[in-house]
């Protein structure tokens, strides 16, 4: 089986034909869509409310503070509606990590997930966050993936997959869904909010790590799991396993690019996985500030 993917030095190259559809899964060929002369990048989705801000503060919206509220609250899926039906087409959405859960993965309906914390107009800037929730998990998604002979790549803007993790954080927070042993600060900084509407950016060194230790075999349960993160006593960012994959959302960062005892990456450029007769690359372009390189995955 001949790879898509060949190393250079310290240089992942890819082999993308122009004219095949887009690893980013927008039907568009690559080259109408994410090649660019210097390989490919995947343009962030907008999260920014459209102009002119309303002035208005919505008490029991968690944006207030940017002043652009409208005057209705919405239910929101902190973890994404999408993502939500789709991991329960079987009736079988299995969470952990929440204070109901009381310590174990329990099979829960899509909407124990959802609470009235964003105003209608803030929680629709979000939308293009959550279309990527399904696609995601379906490429995470590797059962019945050894043996298949599958060459896989695909293609997501890091930037998004940041948002997405700091919109169920900031989601999870203000509807106090997480559970502690000691009195932690779960306020939202103003900072969270203006990357999370698209008014500012991840400030270096802060937003996605993975653990790059070669061969690490995630674990995890084929739903939805998350741990919280916690530093001088208060909240600075979770852990979330999706389809056994830990992503680690910190909002304090790891300089020492160190994490519970184990070497991490901020913001790979590849999850590289192979298994019997498999093979799967899960490119993330990056803007400013990365380590990039590749973490390798391995599956039974």
């Amino acid at each position: 089986m001949k790879s898509f993917r060949s190393v250079v030095g310290s240089e992942v190259r890819f082999s993308v034909s122009p004219h095949f559809p887009c690893p980013c899964g927008s039907r568009k060929s690559t080259s109408q869509c994410c090649l660019t002369a210097t390989g490919l990048n995947k343009i962030p989705a907008s999260t920014l409310p459209p102009a002119p801000k309303t002035g208005e503060s919505l008490k029991s919206c968690y944006a207030n503070c940017l002043a652009d509220c409208d005057r209705e609250l919405s239910r929101e899926h902190y973890f994404s509606n999408s993502l939500l039906h789709y991991l329960n087409r079987d009736n079988d959405l299995r969470v952990g990590g929440l204070p109901w859960t009381k310590g174990k993965e329990q099979v829960l309906p899509p909407n124990a997930f959802a609470s009235k914390v964003l105003c209608k107009r803030h929680n629709s800037a979000l939308s293009n966050l959550d279309a990527i929730a399904v696609h995601l998990f379906q490429v995470f998604d590797e059962k019945g993936a050894a043996g298949s002979g599958q060459q896989l790549i695909h293609l997501f803007s890091g930037h998004d997959l940041e948002r997405w993790l700091l919109k169920i954080l900031c989601g999870i927070a203000y509807s106090n869904n997480l559970s502690f042993e000691f009195d932690t600060d779960l306020s939202i900084p103003d900072y969270w909010l203006r990357i999370l509407f698209g008014e500012a950016e991840f400030p270096n060194e802060q937003g996605l790590y993975v653990c790059k230790s070669r061969g690490y075999l995630f674990k995890g349960p084929r739903g939805l799991q998350l741990r919280a993160i916690i530093g001088r006593g208060r909240l600075t960012g979770m852990g979330l396993w999706i389809c056994g994959y830990e992503l680690i959302l910190s909002m304090s960062g790891f300089p020492s690019r160190v994490f519970d005892a184990r070497e991490v990456a901020y913001r790979p450029l590849e999850l590289y996985t192979t298994g019997c007769d498999f093979e799967k690359s899960i490119l993330l372009s990056w803007n400013g500030t990365a380590d990039r390189g590749t973490i390798f995955v391995t599956i039974d």
